[in-house]
């Protein structure tokens, strides 16, 4: 996959307070819903590395909240709708 300069979110985790930098890939919106596709920075390079899909759930002020999808019927539809944007994404859901 060719890179280009990309945006990148940080995650704070709860118990630890350690902070965990994810580069967004790309976002689409499923029935109003918006979606970003991320993969943690430092497995940027990998290509075989994982990656997730996260969920806007709110925007307080100019911070905007996302959660892990866990709804399994919602991660497949998003997933085949980042697979449609574009032919570099070989997204493998587990289960799938």
């Amino acid at each position: 996959m060719e890179y280009q300069e990309f945006e990148s979110i940080y995650f704070t985790v709860e118990d630890t307070g350690e902070e965990i930098e994810f580069v967004i890939l790309d976002s689409t919106i499923v029935d109003g819903q918006n979606y970003i596709l991320v993969i943690e920075a430092e497995n940027l390079e990998d290509e075989e590395a994982d990656v997730m899909i996260l969920k806007e759930t709110a925007v307080e002020d100019d911070d905007v909240i996302y959660e892990f999808l866990d709804d399994e019927e919602e991660m497949f539809m998003v997933a085949e709708k980042f697979r449609e944007l574009s032919d570099e994404y070989d997204l493998d859901i587990d289960g799938e």
